[in-house]
């Protein structure tokens, strides 16, 4: 009789686990756009299940472009991304509803390498320089860079596409451009081709959404919850990636497919140099990329810097103490 109902007990306790899951996680699929220090926060939330904490089954996509990005989310295979913050400006500006919700890097976060030959910015005048792709990140960079030192972008230097900066590492070695904006690790492959830093953008003084996470507005109005779980479960992966260098370097070796200490040092070392503590976007970034814009975009010289992105998670958490504790 004991032995039939503890079996009973044992079928209803099986039973109520397929009705009613014990552990039942949203499913959240997380783009981002290359493989760089900038997104260790995300692989070092990953790497110590962070996610799992909030309850966030989290699938990792990497997507190598920001524009092609934009156009995953807005055909629905990817609802929350960490791309180029113009990304989303040009996307909200051709009318669509995506926006920033947090910034993973709030300034440029690229070396400029250039080979010996080129001793300052306006060495570069006349010759051919790279970038990954129109409109990208490193775009911005390159013409911001130009036209600070007096040179026109579109008059005074070849501006070429390389696709990603591992290509445009092989072009700087073949000498088929003699300068280009890297993050790390490429930045060691631009050294390996013999190129010098030129300038640390850290140091420009300028603001620009570098990397932001971004979502359709549609999608965060109708998970709230989920988005506001996901921004607490990213910022302790910042949190961790600045506390726990043996984890963070164990992420960065995982997700960067390296054993070579070098790399792992220099990538770990860019993310302490750039990624942001507490994810605010800044008005001044997006009022970067909206001047830009403007040259082939009139929309964007009337537009507000403040409709292209929503603190209202990160604000609600700090509000609430959660980065106080967090960072003691």
């Amino acid at each position: 009789m004991k032995r039939t109902i503890f079996s009973c007990l044992i079928v209803l306790t099986f039973i109520g686990r397929m009705v009613f899951p014990v552990d039942a996680k949203d499913r959240l699929v997380i783009g981002y756009t290359a493989i760089t220090g900038i997104k260790a926060g995300l692989w070092v939330a990953e790497e110590a299940k962070i996610f799992d904490k909030y309850n966030i089954e989290a699938h990792l996509v990497l997507i190598t472009s920001g524009s092609k990005m934009v156009q995953a989310m807005l055909g629905g295979d990817l609802p929350f991304a960490a791309a180029a913050g113009n990304a989303a400006v040009d996307a909200n500006l051709a009318g669509s509803d995506i926006v920033m919700v947090g910034a993973l890097a709030k300034v440029p976060a690229f070396y400029i390498m250039a080979l010996p030959e080129i001793k300052r910015i306006e060495d570069l005048r006349g010759k051919p320089v790279g970038i990954t792709r129109f409109g990208s990140s490193t775009d911005f960079t390159m013409r911001y860079l130009l036209r600070k030192h007096g040179l026109n972008p579109d008059r005074d230097v070849t501006m070429i596409q390389a696709g990603d900066l591992f290509a445009a590492a092989a072009m700087l070695k073949a000498k088929a451009i003699v300068a280009a904006p890297f993050s790390s690790p490429t930045n060691l492959r631009a050294e390996e081709a013999g190129a010098k830093t030129l300038m640390n953008m850290g140091t420009a003084g300028v603001y620009f959404p570098h990397d932001a996470w971004m979502a359709r507005r549609s999608f965060l109005n109708a998970n709230e919850d989920l988005v506001r779980r996901f921004m607490k479960a990213y910022s302790e992966g910042v949190y961790r990636l600045f506390t726990d260098q043996a984890l963070a370097k164990r992420a960065v070796q995982k997700h960067a497919r390296s054993n070579d200490p070098k790399i792992i040092d220099a990538v770990y070392q860019y993310a302490i140099d750039y990624v942001e503590k507490i994810p605010y976007n800044t008005r001044e970034g997006v009022q970067e990329v909206l001047n830009q814009a403007a040259v082939r975009n009139p929309k964007a010289k009337e537009a507000k810097p403040e409709s292209f992105y929503d603190d209202r998670f990160v604000k609600e958490l700090e509000t609430q103490g959660f980065y106080k504790q967090l960072w003691k």
